[in-house]
């Protein structure tokens, strides 16, 4: 049975969920960002865009291309709350729905014909009942690949559908633009320009051996994608990187890497919180830095044992769990296990002697946190329920107070001090030693 995956994409959906909320900014330029002017653009409608707004440009450059833009700051509530009802609507037509992001989705659709009809049929009833359940309007892709589907998902914006017939995935994504081509990243963009690449139509003017040589495994992908092949899977789950992600503007740009590990340990005692009021463990990190000329870095770090001990002043066996920063199932939300992976991925992404601009932290590869407590005397026991009481009075103390008064001592404060935060403690002389 030939496979039918529904890709679905929201139009605009930032922009138009906080229209439902504000009537008044409809046909309005809206630019989602940070507090000017050195916040950055998450996220711009049709109009702004049109004006030259780009996601991850500054409030301040943003204001300068669109002066009557509507610049608001992210309402997440609103948003998981509008997108969950999008994908009550996706879950009543097929039990395989994988949640991409807040506005994008795929839906394995093969066999379910045969209850709701075609799948252009049930894509149509899908946009009706989406409209109807949230007000707004969605793009559609149909084909036999998720790779496929979500090209024509991207070419069927502003609430259209696009169906790609089986055998006719090759033709379909010859012309499309490189930069539209989801296999190819931005920073993969220019490379393949530089061989006369432009469209996906031109990456198979190479053989596969050629781009598997020098691309290794991505080239061959590469060559596959463009033929239309994409053996992925549509996988049941909700996406990550929207509820497990902090982010730092700096204020000025800086270059220190003290200074920027002071940052990036506060950002891990920030994702760890997330992670423990949900109950969760990750086992992988993500560290992402965009310097001064908007060029984007990011490397990846898993927890490993040992992590909860290094540079954060813990004993051996100081996790949560006997091991050190680790959970049984393999990932952390350990403070100092999530600022060791950290460091690790920005030891190999911060490369360039450039200011850097603003850092981002995600957890990835969650899984629920192990809550029973061991019936029987463990080694360690002792070590890792103090370690528990300690972690869990450090957040109540977190939500209590402002940042600055708790924590208000570790690697964290020095960040604390950069960023201005009322309450954040000032450094102390040191003391001198006098000769006996």
């Amino acid at each position: 049975m030939d496979r039918e995956i529904l890709h679905v994409n929201t139009d605009d959906f930032y922009a138009s969920a906080l229209r439902l909320r504000d009537p008044g900014l409809r046909g309005r330029p809206v630019i989602i960002a940070g507090p000017a002017p050195r916040g950055m653009v998450f996220s711009a409608s049709y109009e702004a865009r049109g004006d030259g707004v780009k996601r991850g440009m500054t409030v301040s450059a943003a204001e300068r291309l669109c002066p009557r833009g509507n610049i608001l700051p992210p309402d997440w509530d609103l948003f998981r709350k509008v997108s969950g009802g999008i994908f009550d609507v996706l879950r009543r037509y097929s039990p395989v729905v994988e949640a991409v992001s807040l506005d994008e989705g795929c839906v394995d659709y093969t066999g379910c014909g045969r209850v709701f009809g075609s799948a252009l049929d049930a894509g149509a009833r899908i946009r009706k009942e989406v409209l109807a359940a949230s007000g707004l309007e969605v793009s559609l892709g149909v084909a036999s690949s998720r790779l496929v589907s979500h090209v024509a998902s991207r070419t069927a914006k502003r609430a259209h559908m696009v169906d790609v017939y089986p055998g006719c995935e090759r033709f379909f994504l010859a012309p499309v633009e490189i930069g539209r081509f989801p296999l190819a990243g931005e920073k993969h963009v220019p490379m393949l320009a530089g061989l006369g690449i432009r469209v996906v139509g031109d990456i198979l003017l190479f053989s596969e051996e050629i781009l598997s040589f020098c691309f290794g495994p991505w080239g061959k992908r590469l060559y596959r994608g463009a033929l239309g092949e994409d053996p992925a899977r549509v996988r049941r789950g909700k996406p990550e990187g929207t509820r497990f992600r902090v982010e730092r503007t700096l204020q000025p740009d800086t270059d220190s890497r003290a200074l920027l590990e002071s940052f990036i340990y506060s950002m891990s005692e920030e994702l760890g919180g997330r992670l423990r009021a949900d109950r969760q463990a990750a086992a992988r990190f993500t560290m992402e830095a965009q310097y001064a000329d908007s060029a984007i870095a990011r490397a990846e770090g898993r927890a490993r044992e040992g992590a909860a001990g290094s540079g954060a002043g813990r004993t051996r066996g100081g996790g949560l769990n006997g091991d050190p920063g680790r959970l049984r199932g393999g990932g952390t939300n350990d403070d100092a296990a999530i600022y060791s992976a950290a460091a690790e991925a920005f030891e190999r992404l911060f490369t360039r002697r450039v200011r850097v601009r603003k850092l981002a932290l995600s957890a990835a590869a969650t899984s629920p946190a192990p809550l029973q407590i061991g019936l029987f005397h463990e080694a360690g026991g002792d070590t890792r329920e103090k370690a528990r009481r300690v972690q869990a009075a450090l957040d109540g103390l977190r939500r209590k107070y402002p940042a600055g008064i708790a924590p208000a001592f570790g690697r964290a404060v020095p960040a604390l001090r950069a960023a201005g935060v009322a309450g954040s403690p000032s450094p102390e002389p040191r003391a001198t030693r006098g000769k006996a």
